[in-house]
């Protein structure tokens, strides 16, 4: 675990004090990469055999109050996804930087932060207590600034700007004191199968906590916290893929349901809060449906990719906020699903602005007919934003309208199936304009190699899951929230 937790910040060290070596930031970055997803899998490997097998802990101050790492299912899954995700995306980045002119002495910063950023995410996923968790939270979204700012201009350092003072002051004014409360009433901070608050716990207290947990971790993008994200779609397009599929908001929404899980309790919430007042429900719900009806006013296509995230992280928040196992599981699996899915469609943007210099949707038209490698990498990834057969999204979607209806939550259930009209109205435009409307001109290329490579490896991903999900579901086989 401890290899696994420090080989990304070994990586960003190193790339920063070899920076003078050419393609030696390329070189160190595949080769971490390709590693840490052989540690997670070793570490996974042991996981199954032995669930009290990795334990790490530093005591500083007072006993109560400590570093500590230790490995459960959900941190075990995300930092999975995360490992690969990275070893992907830097295939794609290398040829992305390269061909968008992008190789330039800034480059070693970028890619170091890169790989801090991974590697907080890799401590966020192994985190055994609340401040751990903080700790690397707020690491996180400072090591994430210099992407956003990457290209410094006026612009950039505005969206930088907006980025890190809103999730330093929803952490500051709503997470920390989340925290500190928890640690008054419950005497300890470690993540614990059912929660550590205790039984006698007023309703009202509860979804006051909650509510203070959820805007508190402003990575969620719940609303109105949200607006961060679409700004920060100023960056390169693999730091988009980074903050959407890989760690930023990801970690948020992880952030919440390790919380949900090990903090409150499934269970506990599930017995104390009346329907009516679950307000965790309503609030996501409600950033589902106005991020659906964002996206379709948009024409930049990453600022709609943007919104979409907004709405489609919301749908684990929903069905996170049903409070039983088989919701948390149908969680986790669309969170992978949403992954894999939204990582395609930034690679397959990334690859028409790098063929065309094309960022918006009135400009793609016909370009199916001279990418059509990309376009249907995209196609594959709308289509599990909309949760249509044959990709993962629909196990997604068909996993928590399944939970929503044997607990005759017909809110949820309409919910979700409004916000797929919705998604299937802006997607299939997209897609319609790219393959049925006639191009604009035929001299256009097809993307560079590598980034096909790795669009093609996610798409595949999202497929397999398709018609193998029991690969998810045999690791959430582990998973007993009581």
């Amino acid at each position: 675990m401890i290899i696994a937790i420090l080989l990304p910040f070994i990586c960003a060290a190193l790339i920063l004090i070899l920076k003078d070596l050419s393609y030696a930031k390329q070189f160190i970055t595949l080769i971490s990469s390709s590693t840490l997803i052989i540690v997670i899998a070793l570490i996974y490997s042991i996981f199954v055999k032995d669930k009290n097998a990795f334990l790490l802990d530093y005591h500083f101050l007072y006993p109560q109050i400590h570093i500590s790492f230790n490995i459960e299912i959900l941190g075990m899954m995300f930092s999975i996804l995360a490992s690969f995700l990275w070893l992907v995306t830097n295939i794609y980045t290398f040829s992305y930087m390269y061909h968008n002119d992008l190789h330039n002495k800034k480059q070693n910063l970028f890619y170091a932060c890169f790989a801090t950023s991974i590697g907080c995410t890799i401590c966020i996923a192994f985190s055994g207590n609340l401040i751990t968790l903080f700790i690397f939270y707020e690491l996180l979204t400072i090591c994430t600034y210099p992407l956003i700012t990457y290209y410094i201009d006026n612009n950039s350092l505005l969206s930088g700007r907006y980025y890190i003072q809103t999730l330093l002051c929803t952490s500051i004014m709503l997470f920390f004191p989340a925290i500190i409360i928890t640690f008054n009433i419950s005497g300890t901070l470690d993540f614990h199968n059912g929660g550590i608050l205790k039984d006698n716990i007023s309703a009202f207290f509860l979804i006051l906590m909650i509510a203070f947990f959820s805007y508190g971790i402003g990575k969620s993008a719940i609303m109105p916290t949200h607006f961060w994200l679409p700004k920060a779609m100023v960056a390169p397009t693999p730091v988009s893929a980074l903050l959407h599929a890989v760690a930023v908001v990801k970690s948020g929404i992880f952030t919440i349901l390790k919380i949900i899980v090990y903090i409150i309790g499934v269970q506990k919430i599930h017995e104390i809060v009346a329907p009516e007042y679950n307000i965790l429900m309503y609030v996501s719900a409600i950033t589902v449906i106005i991020g659906s009806l964002i996206a379709m006013q948009q024409n930049n296509l990453k600022k709609l990719l943007a919104y979409s995230t907004i709405s489609q992280l919301s749908y684990v928040i929903v069905a996170a906020s049903l409070y039983t196992n088989a919701a948390i599981k149908a969680a986790v699996f669309q969170l992978i699903s949403h992954a894999l899915g939204k990582i395609t469609l930034f690679f397959s943007v990334g690859a028409i602005y790098t063929s065309t210099k094309k960022k918006n949707i009135n400009e793609i038209h016909g370009i199916g007919k001279s990418m059509p490698i990309t376009m249907i990498a995209f196609t594959i990834g709308a289509l599990t934003m909309i949760g249509i057969p044959p990709t993962s999204g629909f196990w997604g979607k068909f996993y928590i309208l399944s939970e929503a209806l044997h607990q005759r939550n017909f809110f949820v259930m309409s919910i979700l199936i409004l916000s797929t009209l919705l998604n299937t109205m802006y997607f299939m435009s997209i897609i319609y304009k790219a393959f049925f409307i006639p191009p604009v001109t035929n001299h256009i290329k097809e993307a560079p190699k590598f980034m096909l490579i790795s669009m093609l490896i996610t798409s595949t991903c999202i497929l397999i899951l398709f018609f193998k999900p029991s690969i998810i579901y045999h690791m959430m086989s582990f998973i007993t929230f009581q």
